[in-house]
C-alpha cells in the first residue's frame, strides 16, 4: 500500500514526528493522496478553512466562508512524498483517514507541485475531490458549519490565546460564534 504526505518543504529524505493537535509526535500520512494535497498549503488554518476529510473513501472539502478553497491553496507549491509504510499505524487518532507514526520514516519518492489549486481544482472537476462552496443561504449547511467550527474553537482551546493568528483569523471569520462561545463560558464562570 502506498502512503502520502504532503509538505511545503523540499528535499525531505527522512520524516521526523512532531507534535501537531493531538500533542503527541507523529508523522502523518494517508493512502489517499487527493487527501493528502488538502493539506498542502502553508496559508491554512486547518480546521477552520473548511470541513474535510473522507466519505466513503473519497475526500471532501467544504469551505466555512466564501472562497476558503481559493485562499487556501491559489500560489501554492508543495511536494508530495511517498513514504515508507512499515513503521506507521491506524486508530491513533479520531481522522480515520489518517495513519501516524512515532518514529522517523524514510521518503521512497518525491514530486513537485507548482499549483496546488489548479491541481485541486482538476481533481474537483474530475470527481475526484467533492467540494462545496460556501452556502450562506442553506441553512443546514450553515449548521453544518458551525457546529464543526464551534467544536474545533472548544476541542483546540482558540479562545483561551487570544494573541494566537488562529484566534484573531477565527475572530474575524467567525465573530459571531466566537461571541457566542465567550459568552457563554463567562455565564458558565458567574455560575
Amino acid at each position: 500500500m502506498k502512503l502520502y504526505h504532503v509538505s511545503k518543504v523540499p528535499n525531505i529524505e527522512v520524516l521526523q514526528p512532531k507534535k501537531s493537535t493531538h500533542g503527541i509526535p507523529y508523522v502523518y500520512a494517508t493512502s489517499n493522496l487527493e487527501l493528502a494535497l488538502l493539506f498542502g498549503s502553508s496559508k491554512s488554518y486547518g480546521d477552520f478553512d473548511g470541513s474535510y476529510g473522507t466519505k466513503n473513501g473519497k475526500p471532501y472539502f467544504y469551505e466555512a466562508y466564501p472562497n476558503a478553497l481559493k485562499r487556501r491553496f491559489e500560489n501554492e507549491v508543495c511536494y508530495i512524498y511517498e513514504v515508507d509504510p512499515t513503521t506507521f499505524e491506524t486508530g491513533k487518532t479520531s481522522f480515520k483517514a489518517e495513519v501516524v507514526s512515532s518514529e522517523p520514516v524514510k521518503v521512497l519518492n518525491c514530486k513537485k507541485v507548482d499549483d496546488l489549486y489548479s491541481l485541486l481544482l482538476s481533481l474537483i472537476e474530475g470527481g475526484k475531490i467533492d467540494y462545496k462552496s460556501y452556502r450562506k443561504d442553506d441553512l443546514e449547511y450553515v449548521e453544518m458549519i458551525n457546529a464543526h467550527i464551534k467544536d474545533r474553537l472548544v476541542n483546540f482551546k482558540i479562545l483561551q490565546n487570544k494573541d494566537s493568528m488562529t484566534y484573531k483569523f477565527c475572530k474575524e471569520k467567525f465573530s459571531s460564534l466566537v461571541n457566542e462561545l465567550e459568552s457563554s463560558n463567562e455565564q458558565n464562570k458567574e455560575q
